[in-house]
């Protein structure tokens, strides 16, 4: 059987053996370090956990660190200025587009197919349509299809070997289903359209783009807490899949897993505060100096004109 979890959003795919050593692995760091009560998102409506102010922040909003001083914050909440989609945020919509693509077409397609070649003609088709008629194209079209390729081999090919280990079966079965899921946050001074990539079993699961940055894990204990104030269960573990070196020609993939404890939620916690804090003041922040700001900022433009 696989288990979807609501019938909001679109399909991820984790293999359940893979899973497994990441949950046993991470299990002994949870019996040798349990996360303190206090910091649990069941926990909303007390400190430290209550906010001091409701502003309706993303995860992003909170965690992300690309600008020292979060001007880009102050920026988006109080002089509600649009962002410019700079180029590295083009390609993780992109990448993002691909992985929730790719795990819908192999649904669709092995409800109504069985034979593996079939089903990934299916599926490249499908995806070879839906792709350009979301605009990408050139360069970007190349890699695209390539990480498309690497995602539909594995799952067909580890449907393939679960047929083999238990004849009779379609093959998909045994795979842990995970979707796209949003969840309310707003009873922590969070967004009430948070949005996990992935989600089942206690597991929290980011797609990023890009190298690993701490941050990152401070990201899953913010959607831990949402989900934990939402539904009064712990959500003890996450999963960060990272998509990089696209433009060599060939997407790599890898995982980073990390137990969310209690320092991360508390590092969140103390993001989050900080960042309320600054949008009370109604102050505009200084700007950082020019060297520190990445002019694939979306508010690069609002700092220092043009950008990209």
């Amino acid at each position: 059987m696989f288990r979807k979890l609501g019938s909001n959003g679109v399909f991820m795919v984790l293999f359940q053996p893979y899973i497994g050593r990441v949950l046993r692995r991470l299990h002994y760091h949870y019996s040798k370090d349990p996360v303190d009560d206090q910091w649990r998102g069941w926990n909303w409506d007390r400190p430290p956990l209550r906010p001091r102010g409701l502003f309706g922040l993303s995860i992003g909003d909170v965690v992300n660190e690309y600008c020292p001083v979060r001007r880009d914050v102050w920026i988006r909440k109080v002089l509600k200025l649009k962002p410019r989609p700079s180029r590295p945020l083009i390609i993780g919509k992109i990448i993002h587009t691909i992985f929730h693509m790719t795990y819908t077409l192999f649904l669709e397609a092995v409800v109504k197919y069985e034979e593996p070649d079939v089903i990934y003609s299916y599926m490249l088709r499908a995806f070879q349509d839906k792709i350009e008629a979301e605009g990408v194209n050139g360069d970007d079209l190349i890699w695209a299809t390539k990480l498309f390729k690497k995602l539909a081999y594995s799952l067909i090919g580890y449907m393939c070997i679960k047929t083999m280990w238990h004849p009779g079966s379609r093959g998909y079965e045994g795979i842990l289903w995970l979707t796209e899921y949003h969840v309310d946050g707003s009873i922590l001074g969070l967004s009430k359209n948070l949005r996990v990539d992935a989600t089942a079993e206690g597991i929290v699961v980011e797609i990023k783009y890009g190298k690993p940055l701490e941050f990152h894990k401070h990201a899953l204990a913010g959607y831990a807490l949402a989900l934990e104030a939402e539904y009064e269960t712990p959500f003890n573990y996450g999963l960060i899949v990272y998509i990089d070196k696209i433009m060599n020609g060939t997407p790599e993939i890898t995982y980073t897993p990390v137990y969310i404890n209690t320092i991360l939620r508390m590092r969140f916690i103390e993001k989050r505060d900080q960042v309320i804090d600054m949008l009370f003041m109604e102050k505009e922040p200084k700007k950082p100096l020019k060297n520190e700001c990445p002019e694939s900022c979306p508010y690069y433009y609002v700092c220092w004109g043009g950008g990209s």
